[in-house]
């Protein structure tokens, strides 16, 4: 059941205005900021990067386009920090859970799961930058793209993992899984699971070549943390119980089986602590690409090609972000079909805030503005900037509306989510879905409209950059469209 980014996504043959039209009625004396001062002292990051081919571009141009790519990569870097930080604080709770597992402990990761998510979630606007970074054997990573997969990949077959329902269905339907099985066979490939470390983990993921078979990342602690979500589209989320990690002999279970033998929870210990581990790892890789006065890394690429297709980059994965991925795949197929399979954050029911910080991370680079978890701001120069200094001033204005269209719309999400408990698998839910479970009609129609409303204000803005992106002279943008029904 999981679509990785890299292959999930498809460009359409449709400008981004109608994709979903188908589906979905400094003064001399001002004193200087933080990040005026970073990007001062930046400057020569820049200016040692220029190319010799561009001698068509103005001074005045090249300084916007030095500023924003600036700014932009300072906030990839702290960004991609934070999400370092946490993922070692979600780490520490793992450690401590799996040594002592008791509800409170158990309760404690999943708070620091939580609070992972969040940075790393304003990340993903990051991405879609296959289409532009060039070779290098040097650098370590090739794209935020490729690399993506393994960290963020969704919806996962949770049977190839542990134990489900009896009624679960999915491409996996073996009774054999890595948690309770030695070796096991996906298609013509047999696996040694004997040992569970980080490295099986990334040889095993995908693996037999289907994308159902997530075996890393945040999607996989997630499920091992809350265990399937049996809800459907009534309220809750998954509660998979502590004693899932008991290694008394006796005490150790299986959801409601009480095993005999507790190697089975010794195992599932072994699993979370070994996709944490992996989980920091690939953070800690990305976190050093994008570092200052560094070479060989996608900040250093960037600069070095920031007069050529720097703006189009940024731009695009502004688009991408907010149509072909947020309002597409992960809004829209859900909405329509009204599967909680297809839920962002299935196990933990945390998808509400996965949808707002996507946003919030799209809005970061149109503002020039990150705030990190200790509560600093960088960045200092965004789109906004870029297109008023360019005499773009009505499309930034239009812009900047669109956003808070979109802002409002996700923040009442959050807050149905966080202060009344109403989830994304429950406003997804059709009419006759939620008629089973005593919601009424009108009452669904509302929830639905919460999520219709995500999606529309996406699909205004992603028409509003395509608009400002032609405006400063990038007449094809061509950004992801994600799919239609």
């Amino acid at each position: 059941m999981t679509i990785t980014t890299e292959t999930r996504r498809k460009i359409l043959p449709t400008t981004l205005a109608v994709a979903l039209a188908g589906l979905l009625m400094v003064s001399g004396c001002t004193k200087k900021t933080e990040e005026d001062t970073a990007a001062t002292e930046t400057q020569t990051e820049v200016v040692s990067t220029e190319t010799g081919d561009n001698t068509e571009i103005s001074a005045a141009e090249k300084a916007h386009i030095d500023r924003l790519v600036i700014s932009y990569a300072n906030m990839a870097h702290a960004a991609y920090k934070d999400s370092l930080e946490t993922a070692e604080k979600l780490q520490t709770a793992v450690n401590t859970f799996v040594a002592t597992p008791t509800q409170a402990n158990l309760d404690a990761a999943k708070a620091a799961y939580k609070a992972a998510r969040q940075p790393y979630s304003q990340t993903e606007i990051f991405r879609f930058d296959e289409g532009f970074v060039t070779a290098n054997d040097k650098r370590a990573i090739k794209s935020v793209d490729s690399w993506e997969g393994q960290i963020n990949a969704w919806p996962l077959d949770e049977a190839l993992i542990d134990y489900v329902s009896d009624d679960y269905e999915g491409e996996y339907n073996s009774q054999e899984n890595i948690i309770n099985s030695d070796s096991i066979t996906v298609g013509s490939t047999k696996q040694d699971t004997s040992t569970i470390t980080p490295e099986l983990l990334a040889d095993m993921n995908e693996i037999g070549g289907s994308e159902a078979n997530v075996t890393t990342g945040y999607h996989a602690i997630e499920f091992m943390l809350w265990g399937q979500d049996t809800n459907g589209v009534k309220e809750g989320a998954g509660n998979r119980p502590v004693t899932d990690y008991v290694t008394e002999a006796g005490q150790c279970t299986s959801g409601d089986t009480v095993n005999e033998d507790a190697s089975i929870c010794e195992r599932r210990g072994e699993f979370l602590k070994a996709a944490t581990q992996l989980l920091v790892d690939d953070l800690t890789a990305m976190e050093a690409q994008w570092q200052p006065d560094t070479e060989n890394t996608l900040r250093s690429d960037l600069m070095a090609r920031k007069y050529d297709n720097g703006l189009r980059q940024i731009m695009y994965q502004m688009g991408s972000l907010a149509l072909g991925e947020l309002a597409s795949e992960r809004m829209q197929v859900a909405f329509v079909t009204g599967s909680t399979e297809d839920e962002h954050e299935c196990f933990s029911d945390l998808t509400h805030l996965s949808y707002a910080n996507n946003v919030r991370g799209i809005q970061n680079v149109f503002n020039g503005s990150y705030q990190t978890v200790a509560g600093k701001t960088v960045g200092g120069y965004g789109v906004k900037d870029y297109l008023v200094d360019s005499s773009h001033v009505e499309e930034a204005d239009k812009l900047a509306a669109d956003f808070s269209k979109v802002e409002g719309a996700f923040n009442v999400m959050v807050e149905k989510g966080e202060k009344e408990g109403i989830k994304i698998d429950q406003m997804i839910a059709t009419v006759g879905q939620a008629s089973q479970e005593g919601v009424s009609a009108e009452e669904q129609n509302i929830r639905r409209g919460w999520v219709e409303a995500g999606i529309n204000s996406l699909q205004e803005l992603t028409a509003g950059i395509e608009n400002a992106a032609k405006a400063v002279g990038i007449d094809n943008l061509d950004a992801d469209a994600g799919s239609q029904f």
